[in-house]
Parts: structure tokens; C-alpha cells; sequence
């Protein structure tokens, strides 16, 4: 099973916390904007929040979701160039803040935080590429799976998943670069085929090799 280098482990997590201060924000509060010149870098201890860009004709798109235990901020403080997209608080949120400089004093002297840093930037690199991909050779139906498999993560003994923060159909078009329409019907569709079933606030991936594989048959046709 590959290795996660989203969740900043806790070894990490103990020097970030001994050289940074708490922050708890609300629902819809906006901690980065494109062009901002700060360099802080955020730790979400509760909560979540969105990163998105914005068109010029007012377009959003959701490059991620980043929740409990991952890290945003850390490009700006390392290059030292204005932030590149906006982060949102999803809901509310406790974030850990470390100013910029001394993340890179970190850098420079704790061997454990430089290490998972490089694999971590390293995963980033793989995700966007994936997304990249996706958004042009896939249509909207695999797209929507292969967000829909990224949110299920690992499945359970018996082979199924569980999504318990269901994003809204106007988020999931966001990240997957449609509209809600064509979300909501593609996703009708998985249910229809029993891929995806719904139970009270949550949805339920009764076989996450089924969707899996339905996704790796149109990478073969297309």
C-alpha cells in the first residue's frame, strides 16, 4: 500500500508546535489570496479548508481539500513569492501558524521536518500531475470517479469505503472542472449502477475495486 505524506506525522508535528500559535477561524473565512505577499505557514489542527483559483470570468476551481493534520502555506515560504491561490475555511477551523522565516530556520536544522518536506513536495507533484492529466483526457464521468475514489481513500476488510464529509455537488463540480448539472447526473448514474449508494449524511462506496475498476476500463478505451 503506498505511503500518505498528506498528514504531517507527529515527530514533524512537535517541532511545528514548539515555534508556532493558534488560530481558530470560522466557516467561510479567508486566510490566502492570490497575490499576498505573507509567508506564514498553517497546520490544520480542526477543520479544513479549500484551495481554489478563480477565472477572470469568476470560474472556481478546487485544486484540493486539505483537513485535519496536513499543512498549506509552505511555497511561500520556501521561494518567497506571493501566494499562488486562495484558501478558504470550510468550516470552522484550529490552525497552528508559523511565520515564514522561522519555517525555514526549521528547514535548515531539523533533519526530520526537511525529509518529510521533500517527500511531502514530492507527493504534490505526483497529485497535480494526476489532475493534469484527468482534466485533459477524461470526461467528466471519470473524473468524477476518480475524485469520488481519492475521497473514499482505503477501503474497509470487506472491500467497501465510506465518504462521511460529503462536499456539496457545486464543490465536486469545482474540483473536477463542470457544473453541478452534469455532476448531479453522472452521479445519478453511479447510483443507478449501484456503485455509490447514499446513507443518511454520508455516501458509501459498497466496492471500491468495482469503481476502481470501471475508472481503469476507460483508461484503456480511451
Amino acid at each position: 500500500m503506498p505511503i500518505s505524506y498528506l498528514s504531517v506525522p507527529s515527530d514533524v508535528r512537535e517541532v511545528l508546535a514548539c515555534n508556532g500559535r493558534q488560530l481558530r477561524v470560522r466557516k467561510g473565512h479567508v486566510l490566502l489570496a492570490v497575490g499576498l505577499p505573507a509567508n506564514d505557514v498553517y497546520l490544520v489542527i480542526e477543520g479544513s479548508v479549500s484551495v481554489s483559483l478563480v477565472s477572470a470570468q469568476g470560474r472556481e476551481t478546487v485544486l484540493r481539500l486539505i483537513g485535519q493534520g496536513e499543512m498549506f502555506g509552505e511555497l511561500a515560504a520556501i521561494d518567497g513569492q506571493p501566494r499562488s491561490a486562495d484558501v478558504v475555511a470550510v468550516e470552522n477551523s484550529t490552525l497552528l501558524v508559523i511565520p515564514g522565516t522561522t519555517f525555514v530556520g526549521l528547514i535548515e536544522k531539523e533533519p526530520v521536518l526537511s525529509l518529510w518536506l521533500a517527500r511531502y513536495l514530492a507527493h504534490q507533484v505526483r497529485y497535480l500531475t494526476n489532475r493534469i492529466y484527468e482534466l485533459s483526457t477524461m470526461g467528466v464521468g471519470p473524473r468524477l470517479q476518480a475524485e469520488l475514489l481519492r475521497l473514499a481513500g482505503d477501503p474497509q476488510s470487506d472491500g467497501s469505503a465510506c465518504i462521511t464529509r460529503i462536499p456539496t455537488q457545486a464543490e465536486l463540480a469545482a474540483r473536477i472542472g463542470t457544473n453541478r448539472e452534469t455532476v448531479t447526473r453522472e452521479f445519478a448514474l453511479l447510483v443507478r449502477e449501484g456503485l455509490l449508494t447514499r446513507e443518511g449524511r454520508r455516501i458509501v462506496v459498497p466496492s471500491v475495486e468495482r469503481l476502481a475498476d470501471r475508472l481503469h476500463r476507460y483508461s484503456q478505451t480511451a
